[in-house]
Parts: C-alpha cells; sequence; structure tokens
C-alpha cells in the first residue's frame, strides 16, 4: 500500500501544482527487483484514490529490467543472481530497483 500512497501523493502534488481538476491517467515505471505484483499495486492504487482527483484513473504500469553484469568476465544476465555463472565472480546490479512517475493525463478547468 505505500508504494500506491506515495504515487498517490505526489501525483496530486503535480496535479494541485497545474490546477487540474481531473487526472485521467498515471504511468509508472516499476523496476523488476521491487517484486511488486502490478495487479496488486493496482488495487491498492484504486483504495488509496478513492475521494481524490485521482479516482477512477487509469494507472499504467511499464516495469523496467535490470542490467545485471558479471564484474570480472562481463556476462550478462536478465535474473537476478548473486555470482556468475560463467566464472564464478561478483555480478553488479543496475536499475531495477526504482519507481518512477513517468506521466500524468491532466485535466484543466
Amino acid at each position: 500500500m505505500s508504494f500506491a500512497s506515495a504515487i498517490v501523493e505526489n501525483a496530486l502534488k503535480l496535479a494541485e501544482k497545474h490546477n487540474a481538476k481531473k487526472v485521467n491517467s498515471i504511468t509508472v515505471i516499476v523496476g523488476e527487483l521491487l517484486l511488486i505484483n502490478p495487479d496488486q499495486l493496482e488495487f491498492c492504487y484504486s483504495v488509496a484514490s478513492k475521494g481524490t482527483i485521482l479516482e477512477n484513473s487509469k494507472l499504467i504500469i511499464e516495469v523496467s529490467k535490470a542490467e545485471i553484469k558479471c564484474v570480472n568476465c562481463g556476462e550478462r544476465y536478465d535474473s537476478p543472481i548473486y555470482l556468475c555463472e560463467k566464472c564464478g565472480g561478483f555480478v553488479s546490479v543496475n536499475g531495477g530497483k526504482d519507481m518512477i512517475l513517468k506521466k500524468i493525463e491532466m485535466e484543466g478547468n
């Protein structure tokens, strides 16, 4: 619920700043390593947005992949691992841990 509440809180601030009367949709980018279930996030968003200008707006969720690369041999992986399967070296993880408010479609006066 805290992720949904953060989305609502930030979207309301932006909507107020732009004098919006209604929000039609919000697009967020969610990192795969946050392990957020999109269906649960949508449900929590609908609960958190009730009674606000966000109510009945569509939440669009885009998932961003993490970049996982061995620091020794440079081997790349699509799924999270702790040690390189090729050489046993450590891996670096870039991205996939953020939540970004990408776009808000609003209606003004």
